[in-house]
């Protein structure tokens, strides 16, 4: 299952982008943190199952060392 587009972000970036035209490096500095971001948000959604633990049983009494 996949979240909607949020179209208003996607014009926000849009609009960073004509703004950073004049300047390359923030420019790729800004790509760059788009790409990390989104790599970032897809791992996100791959993990979002808790991790699977092992079932291990605890060492149960005998009684017998109660006693002691």
């Amino acid at each position: 299952m996949s979240e909607p587009l949020d179209l208003k972000n996607i014009i926000e970036v849009e609009e960073i982008r004509k703004l950073l035209i004049g300047h390359p490096d923030l420019l790729s500095l800004f790509e760059m943190v788009i790409i990390i971001a989104n790599n970032r948000i897809n791992e996100e959604k791959q993990s979002k199952d808790p991790p699977l633990e092992d079932n291990v049983e605890p060492d149960l009494s005998d009684h017998e060392s109660d006693e002691d």
